[in-house]
């Protein structure tokens, strides 16, 4: 399998102390991407590495102890890791039998058979809710949400864990109307947890490096205000969201 980076004792890729692993490729393109080089196939020679699944497990198990003694786990991040399912089957077995909490980061837009091959060895899905307007979807992320909207609707109603990420970019994905539509989406599921992900700038570096233009240059983040409307309208749905 392919990744970009394999990352320890990190804490905001699901519960307790995590390693965190970033595979490559993607088949979205989202404007406020952070991790141009998981996406590009052009620059996989000079910004991934090729990993084998024993290999990648004995690295996983260096932490097993503070997985443990901190209830924490290994996620699986990119990129979009299920895009690399097949791959990942070995590993995430792995992490199974050696009873090792095993995450996955997801924008949940592929062929929902991709994801039912290992959903027996995950433990948590922690899904982007990047829009529901298709319109607006499209536009930030060159797809259709079609397969995000039935694939997210199969795994609430299967009773998973899921932890929701709505990226919070103002004015380009996010809106006073795209929140409510949010709300009102996500409104009769049983979600462990809601999480407001502000835009940032700390992936623009990449983009000069690479030679990518970026087109978001001049969005700025979202103010404190723009971040509580968000929570305030959700929580008119019954929803109670955390904010990154």
């Amino acid at each position: 399998m392919r990744v970009t980076n394999i990352q320890h004792f990190c804490l905001d890729d699901g519960p307790g102390i995590r390693t965190t692993v970033f595979m490559a490729g993607c088949n979205l393109r989202c404007l406020w991407c952070h991790n141009p080089e998981a996406i590009m196939k052009d620059l996989f020679d000079h910004t991934t590495r090729e990993i084998f699944a024993d290999e990648l497990f004995e690295e996983i198990c260096e932490d097993k102890l503070f997985y443990e003694q901190l209830n924490g786990g290994v996620t699986f991040s990119g990129g979009e890791p299920i895009l690399q399912s097949g791959e990942l089957t070995d590993v995430l077995n792995k992490c199974k039998e050696n009873d090792i909490h095993v995450a996955v980061e997801t924008a949940a837009n592929y062929s929902f058979d991709l994801l039912k091959s290992i959903l027996e060895y995950i433990d948590l899905l922690i899904v982007d809710c990047k829009a529901i307007s298709n319109e607006v979807y499209q536009k930030c992320t060159g797809r259709s949400n079609e397969a995000f909207i039935e694939n997210f609707k199969i795994l609430c109603n299967e009773k998973r864990h899921i932890w929701v990420r709505i990226p919070i970019v103002w004015n380009v994905n996010i809106s006073i109307q795209e929140i409510h539509r949010i709300g009102e989406f996500l409104q009769p599921f049983q979600l462990d947890k809601v999480e407001l992900i502000p835009y940032h700038k700390m992936g623009i570096p990449k983009y000069k490096k690479y030679k990518i233009e970026y087109l978001l240059q001049d969005v700025t983040p979202p103010t404190i205000e723009q971040l509580e409307t968000c929570r305030d309208i959700l929580s008119q749905y019954g929803i109670i969201v955390s904010c990154e």
